[in-house]
């Protein structure tokens, strides 16, 4: 998928500062049909929450955690591990690298807002960690920032005059996770990342709209850290051919869903969007406090089918039923012939849930042909 500039009946697109890309070659496959298991599993000796991960080239999957010790023993607002093994072999083990200050910043002044991690990418034997401001109650992530490790996840560095993306705008940031050392991305000139704006999940308190639009972007592979070479989709949602802009104010969602769930919550969240390379297809999980929401797209920018609401039910919920947050799906878990994952999630013991998940946990999902 090279970026050609628009001619001829595209001439009005490129005028307005737009590039237009030849669309992915959209699977045979028909939509999919996802389950999973009804409780995740707690994967050694592990602390805190959300993980966003990737898959390195050294064969670690490297995630970072919010608000606990991770595999490690100190205990932050943020924490880099670098996790070995499978849940399939059950030898999964997992050490804590670095955390805190070492690994990202508050750029906001208002009490009691920390970070907390949101995306990661492992490409070219670098990683990259985008980090978010959030709100003390939860319900506001005013600023983004993009970190940089190359010694595999030790030391981190990144702007520390201004913050990749601010004022509410694309700052709940994940990759697109292409597999191994993002092996099956299928344009290599760039890597892609999805985005919410305002917040990272429903607004309990409303101070920001919930979420009903994801976005996506994409950044030159040597510029990740670049905010003026990030191009974000301006188009229709799964539309045969991308078109894309430098100007952040004319992006548009690539999936709009203002469904509300049977709780009255939006549906989409912070979580993942795993590539599966043999189906050619994107797996997109959210959810909402009481549901896990998941859609498939033939293309990066869709369009998005529903293909999994699952309702856990109202807290208190039991030990062998829970439902999470923060979900994604790390493309090292997944089987040869796509059909089983695993999938990662968390439940925090400030919830009133009755029970917690508040480590690296993963449960069992499976895909089928609709």
């Amino acid at each position: 998928m090279s970026a050609l500039r628009a001619k001829g009946v595209g001439a009005a697109i490129a005028a307005a500062g737009l590039l237009l890309t030849a669309g992915c070659a959209a699977a045979d496959a028909g939509p999919l049909t996802a389950s999973v298991a009804d409780a995740p599993t707690a994967i050694g000796v592990s602390d805190g929450d959300l993980w966003p991960n990737c898959w390195s080239g050294d064969d670690a999957l490297y995630s970072a955690n919010g608000d606990g010790a991770g595999f490690g023993s100190v205990t932050s607002d943020i924490v880099m591990n670098r996790i070995t093994g499978s849940p399939a072999s059950d030898d999964l083990a997992g050490a804590g690298l670095a955390t805190g200050d070492a690994l990202g910043q508050v750029w906001s002044s208002d009490e009691g807002v920390t970070r907390k991690p949101t995306g990661m990418l492992c490409i070219e034997d670098t990683l990259y960690l985008a980090v978010q401001d959030l709100a003390a109650d939860f319900n506001a992530a005013p600023n983004a920032t993009i970190a940089r490790s190359d010694d595999h996840g030790e030391t981190w560095s990144w702007d520390q005059k201004a913050p990749m993306f601010a004022d509410g705008v694309f700052t709940t940031v994940w990759f697109a996770d292409y597999g191994k050392d993002a092996e099956h991305r299928p344009d290599k000139d760039y890597v892609y990342a999805y985005g919410l704006d305002g917040n990272w999940r429903d607004s309990f308190t409303d101070v920001v709209p919930d979420p009903t639009e994801l976005f996506l972007a994409r950044v030159p592979v040597a510029a990740v850290q670049d905010g003026s070479k990030w191009e974000f989709y301006a188009g229709e949602p799964g539309a045969a051919d991308a078109i894309w802009t430098r100007d952040v104010a004319k992006k548009q969602p690539v999936l709009v869903d203002e469904r509300r769930s049977a709780y009255d919550m939006s549906v989409i969240s912070q979580g993942g969007v795993t590539y599966l390379p043999g189906r050619d297809r994107y797996l997109y999980t959210s959810w909402t406090e009481y549901t896990f929401e998941f859609y498939e797209a033939p293309q990066p920018w869709g369009p998005w089918t529903p293909i999994l609401s699952e309702d856990f039910g109202e807290y208190p919920w039991q030990a062998d039923r829970i439902g999470g947050y923060a979900t994604t799906v790390p493309s090292k878990f997944v089987s040869g012939d796509e059909t089983t994952m695993w999938l990662q999630s968390n439940v925090c013991p400030c919830a009133p849930a009755g029970i917690t998940s508040y480590w690296f946990g993963l449960r069992e999902m499976s895909l089928a042909d609709e």
